[in-house]
C-alpha cells in the first residue's frame, strides 16, 4: 500500500491554494440554487387544503384520569408544490388531549413543511379529568391546521366516566404490589375487621392488586361494574369472604378498563380474581368475567402446611366467563358449587380442577374456540394432584362429586380429560352430559350408562362468534333430567328463561323458540 502512495505525486499547497476558490465555486453554486429550488417547490397560494385520512378521532370510553391509547391520522398535501402549515391544539394546555407533530410534541407548530405529494404523522392521545357523573359525558377539542390562510379542523373526541379508583400502596416481597380494600392494619398497627359494600353508583378501577383481608367480606350490588387497568387483579385472602350477588337484569361484571371497540373481546387485559379458603361461602350470581389471564382462581392457600382441601365452597350461579389468555376456572384443593355456568374460549383450559375437591356441577356449557392461537389442552380437565408450593408432587381426594346436564365442546377433538393418581380414588359422576373427547367414558361407576353423548355437535347458534344459545334442531335439546325439586337455581337458565318443567335441555341455555 505504501509503494502504491509513494509512486504518485501529491499536488503541492501553493497549487491548492492557487486553485481553491475555483474548487470550491461548483459546491457553492450548487448549494445556492438547490435553496432557490427548495423555495419554488413551495406554493402561497390561497385555497390550498390538505387531505386527512380521518377528520375525527374518537376515544369511546376511557376513565378519568387513565391515559387512553395512541391513535394517529396523517395530513396528505396532494398538490405538486410544497405547503407550509401552522398546526394548533386548539383547547391549548388545558386540553386533555396531547398531540405529536412529525414525532415533536407541543401544542403548536408553526411552518410544518410537507412536500408535494407527501403526508406527516398526527398522534393524539387523552387523559380525562374527573367528570362527577356516572354515565358517559364527551369530551370534545379540535386540531387546527392553517395552510395559506384556509383553516381546517378535525375533531377530537373522548367519552370518559368517573370511577372509584384503587391505588396499590402496599409492596411485600414476592407478592404482586396491592392495596386493602377491606381489612388492613390501623396506625397502632392492629388487624383490621370489617364489611365493606360496593354500591351501583360508579364503577370501580382497580390497578394493582385489591385484597380482601381476612376476617373482612366484600359486598358487591347489582350492576356493579369493575375494571382492572393492566395486571390488576381481585384476592379474597385466607379468612375472607367475596359476595357478589347481581339479578338477571343487573350483572355484575369484571373486566379490563379498555373500553375501546378494539378491545372488547381481547384476552389477557388484567390478571385474576383469587380466593383463598374462608369462613364461609364466596359466592358469584349473575356475574360476567371477561378478558383475564385467568378468570377465577379458587385456592386454599398455599402457605397452610399440607395446604388441605378448604372448607367453604366457592357458589356460582349464573355465571360466565369468557376470553382467558390462560383458563377461565383454575382450581386446587377447593370445593365449588355451580347452576347455569358458562366457560368459553380460553387460551389453556377452560375449567381445571386440580387436586383435592368436592363439585357439583349442573347446567354448564363448556366450550373452548379458542382463535387467538394453537391450543393442545382441553377445555375441561379433572385431576387429583397438584403441585404444592415447593414444587412438589400432592395427590388429594376429590370427593362425592356430580356433573349433570352438561356441554363439553370445542374446537380440538378432545376436549375432556380425566387424570388420576390411583394412590386415592377419586368419587365422582357424570350424567346427562355431552362430551367431545377421544377418552373412553364407558366406568359406569363415573358416567351413568344412557345418559352420556360423545362427540356430536350440540347444536349453538353461532360458536365461532360466541353464541352459545341453541338451534331449534340442537341434539342437546330435551336430553337433560328433570330439574324440579333438584335444584332450584336451575328451573331458570343462564337468561333468566324458565326451563320446561318435564325434560331440560343440556347446558346453561334453554331453547327458545
Amino acid at each position: 500500500m505504501s509503494h502504491w502512495y509513494n509512486t504518485r505525486v501529491a499536488p503541492s499547497l501553493r497549487t491548492v491554494k492557487k486553485h481553491l476558490p475555483l474548487l470550491l465555486l461548483p459546491a457553492l453554486l450548487a448549494v445556492v440554487l438547490a435553496g432557490c429550488r427548495k423555495d419554488q417547490l413551495f406554493t402561497d397560494a390561497p385555497g390550498v387544503k390538505l387531505a386527512f385520512s380521518q377528520d375525527s378521532i374518537l376515544f369511546d370510553t376511557v376513565f378519568t384520569t387513565v391515559g387512553t391509547v395512541t391513535k394517529r391520522f396523517t395530513a396528505h398535501n396532494p398538490g405538486r408544490e410544497g405547503v407550509r402549515v401552522n398546526i394548533a391544539l386548539e383547547g391549548g394546555s388545558s386540553s386533555p388531549f396531547r398531540i405529536n407533530v412529525d414525532g415533536s410534541a407541543g401544542l403548536s407548530f408553526s411552518q410544518v413543511e410537507i412536500a408535494g405529494g407527501d403526508s406527516i404523522f398526527i398522534f393524539v392521545e387523552a387523559t380525562l379529568g374527573p367528570g362527577g357523573q356516572n354515565t358517559p359525558f364527551v369530551i370534545e377539542d379540535h386540531i387546527r391546521f392553517t395552510t395559506n390562510g384556509t383553516a381546517q379542523r378535525v375533531a377530537l373526541n373522548a367519552w370518559g366516566q368517573n370511577a372509584h379508583f384503587y391505588r396499590p400502596d402496599q409492596h411485600v416481597q414476592g407478592f404482586p404490589a396491592f392495596t386493602y380494600i377491606a381489612g388492613g392494619y390501623d396506625s397502632q398497627g392492629h388487624q383490621i375487621c370489617e364489611t365493606v359494600h360496593w354500591t351501583n353508583d360508579l364503577p370501580y378501577v382497580i390497578f394493582g392488586y385489591a385484597v380482601v383481608d381476612s376476617c373482612c367480606t366484600l359486598l358487591i350490588d347489582p350492576g356493579v361494574r369493575v375494571y382492572f387497568h393492566g395486571g390488576g387483579g381481585l384476592w379474597v385472602y385466607r379468612g375472607g369472604t367475596i359476595k357478589a350477588i347481581g339479578t338477571v337484569d343487573e350483572h355484575i361484571t369484571f373486566q379490563g378498563d379498555r373500553l375501546e371497540a378494539a378491545y372488547a373481546g381481547l384476552p389477557g387485559q388484567w390478571d385474576r380474581i383469587w380466593i383463598n379458603d374462608g369462613p364461609a361461602e364466596n359466592t358469584f350470581a349473575h356475574v360476567d368475567i371477561k378478558n383475564a389471564l385467568v378468570g377465577l382462581q379458587p385456592q386454599s392457600w398455599i402457605g397452610t402446611p399440607g395446604q388441605p382441601t378448604s372448607t367453604n365452597q366457592l357458589v356460582l350461579n349464573n355465571v360466565s366467563i369468557r376470553n382467558c389468555s390462560a383458563a377461565g376456572i383454575l382450581s386446587e384443593n377447593y370445593r365449588i358449587k355451580s347452576t347455569n355456568l358458562l366457560v368459553a374460549d380460553c387460551g389453556q383450559y377452560c375449567v381445571a380442577l386440580t387436586g383435592g375437591g368436592q363439585y357439583d356441577f349442573n347446567h354448564s356449557t363448556i366450550a373452548n374456540y379458542w382463535h387467538f392461537g394453537v391450543r393442545q389442552t382441553p377445555a375441561f380437565i379433572l385431576t387429583n394432584t397438584f403441585t404444592d408450593l415447593a414444587g412438589n408432587a400432592q395427590v388429594r381426594q376429590i370427593e362425592a362429586s356430580t356433573f349433570r346436564n352438561g356441554i363439553i365442546d370445542g374446537g380440538n377433538a378432545d376436549e375432556f380429560q380425566t387424570s388420576f393418581n390411583n394412590q386415592l380414588a377419586p368419587d365422582y359422576l357424570f350424567s346427562y352430559f355431552l362430551f367431545r373427547t377421544e377418552q373412553s367414558t364407558a366406568d359406569a361407576s363415573h358416567f351413568l350408562p344412557g345418559t352420556i353423548y360423545r362427540n356430536q355437535s350440540p347444536g349453538f347458534k353461532n360458536a365461532s362468534a360466541g353464541d352459545f344459545h341453541l338451534n331449534p334442531n340442537a341434539f342437546v335439546r330435551n336430553k337433560g333430567m328433570d330439574p324440579a325439586g333438584v335444584d332450584p337455581v336451575a328451573v331458570y337458565d343462564l337468561d333468566g328463561v324458565v326451563r320446561p318443567s318435564d325434560q331440560a335441555d343440556l347446558g346453561c341455555y334453554t331453547f327458545v323458540p
